[in-house]
């Protein structure tokens, strides 16, 4: 019994010596206590347009499948998937910007803003990630009206899992003055993170400008529901300095590294690099190649191609919008191969994922000029923008001579005569800007306040929408369940349909 005893107390006493040194053995050396913020900020960047696993989920269903096709930039015979070509609803694809997003973008830029404000050294970061997080937020109320705002991504933080349904109204005005904040606060004698930012590399300057062409969007947005708001801000935008060149385009640069992953690839090309956009599944619509070819737009043959590489301009030909696989054969065009679709250049994994272009910021000017909200020539900054989005295609590996621009320019003047025609020219420059860049979700956001260019809707045997192109996306079918807030947003903004018009949609 006494040895027995002995044997006992000695382990006791060996064991409570090891674990002094417990938590020293059980830390690996090699792994930072920490993740570093640089990392944060590369990894809520890369988010935006895509999440762990799949990044090409989200965006794919609400840039292609619905966007794209409701504005009638692309087009599909496979209506029982690319759904908004005949305005029918699929809950899986309707719902994936919002169920993808909360739990990764918007949670992971929350995150970031809370530990970057720890640390004034950090004010970069934070202003960056306050941008990012308007950008992520901007795209998810404009596709969706009053969305989780405010208490959005604080489950972890805050304990906070079934955030409050913000009406939008109170959304762009904190978006607003959080572009204009975050603008103001960088500050080149504080730490720069440069190799992490794969938007502009740490040029802070640009980020300002990014963050005021961001500013002058959003104001825009609200001209029809609160024109004294959006005059204000839109005066503040153009002020503070927004884009002057192409080198300022707000894109998410890629390199298309971690092999098998796509980790750093751009999400909205992964689609066509796994045979959909080069198949026959999804391509350019007729309304969008006609125009084109009608304006002698010299991006045709940049961004499209016939399934065999032919790009000749006079070949190509788009999908007609709202038709299926027996539609297209009454029109005796069965062979889809000889169909435009998206370029081979278009769709490469280091492409840049577009979030803003100079071109659109100069067009939003022009239309700001023109309504007297801001000073100068309407006319100087359509023709800036408008040269600005054909040269913009340089990005896809394109080249485009200075005496096509000026052709095609010469071709499409800015009208001297109503408003009305003024502002198809802008925003008729704007849809193919979008379309070009294949940022159909700021596309169809931008037509569904100006409604330009004039587009013929579709009348597809049981659209939900009585033959209208769609307002919005629909909620997710599983958030009444889940957060019990909606039913307030619901009540406030109308009913869950394609068609209830988000506030500033009027």
């Amino acid at each position: 019994m006494l040895r027995k005893l002995l044997i006992i107390t000695t382990l006791l006493f060996t064991l409570g010596a090891c674990t002094e040194d417990f938590e020293k053995i059980n830390v690996n050396p090699n792994a930072p206590a920490a993740v570093p913020i640089d990392y944060l900020l590369s990894q809520s960047t890369l988010y935006i347009p895509g999440s762990a696993g799949d990044p090409g989920y989200k965006s794919w269903r609400a840039n292609f499948i619905y966007a794209s096709t409701v504005i009638q930039q692309m087009a599909s015979i496979e209506v029982g998937f690319y759904r908004g070509t005949v305005y029918t609803y699929q809950g899986d694809l309707s719902e994936a910007y919002f169920v993808n997003s909360y739990p990764n973008s918007i949670k992971n830029l929350v995150n970031l803003i809370t530990l970057a404000k720890a640390d004034p050294k950090n004010v970069n970061i934070l202003s960056m990630a306050r941008i990012l997080r308007v950008v992520e937020m901007s795209i998810i109320t404009d596709l969706y009206g009053d969305v989780p705002y405010k208490e959005a991504g604080l489950g972890f933080l805050s304990g906070i899992f079934s955030p409050k349904y913000d009406a939008q109204k109170d959304i762009y005005a904190d978006m607003l003055k959080e572009l204009d904040e975050a603008g103001k606060a960088f500050n080149a004698s504080s730490y720069i993170p440069k190799t992490a930012d794969f938007l502009y590399a740490g040029d802070l300057n640009k980020w300002k400008k990014a963050a005021n062409s961001l500013m002058l969007r959003l104001a825009m947005r609200m001209q029809k529901v609160d024109a004294a708001s959006a005059q204000s801000w839109a005066k503040k935008a153009i002020d503070g300095g927004i884009m002057d060149s192409n080198d300022d385009t707000f894109a998410i640069k890629f390199s298309n590294t971690g092999a098998g992953t796509n980790s750093n690839a751009n999400s909205w090309n992964l689609g066509a690099g796994r045979g959909i956009a080069n198949g026959n599944n999804i391509q350019w619509s007729r309304t969008f190649i006609e125009s084109m070819k009608a304006r002698k737009d010299p991006r045709l043959p940049v961004i499209s191609a016939l399934k065999n590489g032919d790009r000749t301009i006079a070949k190509q030909r788009g999908i007609p919008s709202g038709i299926d696989a027996t539609g297209l054969k009454a029109l005796d065009e069965t062979n889809l191969d000889n169909y435009s679709r998206v370029a081979p250049n278009m769709y490469a994994l280091e492409n840049p994922f577009f979030i803003m272009t100079h071109a659109e910021a100069r067009l939003l000017k022009a239309e700001a000029i023109e309504r007297g909200w801001a000073t100068g020539s309407a006319k100087a900054e359509f023709e800036a923008g408008q040269a600005a989005g054909v040269r913009q295609l340089t990005s896809y590996a394109g080249t485009i001579a200075d005496a096509d621009v000026a052709t095609y320019a010469a071709a499409n003047p800015y009208p001297a005569t109503t408003l009305d025609a003024k502002m198809n020219a802008i925003h008729t420059e704007m849809w193919l800007v979008t379309g070009s860049t294949l940022n159909h979700i700021e596309g169809w956001s931008n037509w569904r306040r100006t409604g330009y260019p004039v587009l013929t809707p579709v009348n597809y045997p049981g659209n939900e929408t009585n033959g209208q192109i769609p307002r919005r996306l629909r909620y997710p079918q599983g958030e009444p369940g889940i957060n019990p807030n909606i039913q307030e947003a619901i009540t406030r903004q109308g009913p869950d349909l394609f068609m209830t018009r988000i506030w500033w949609d009027k």
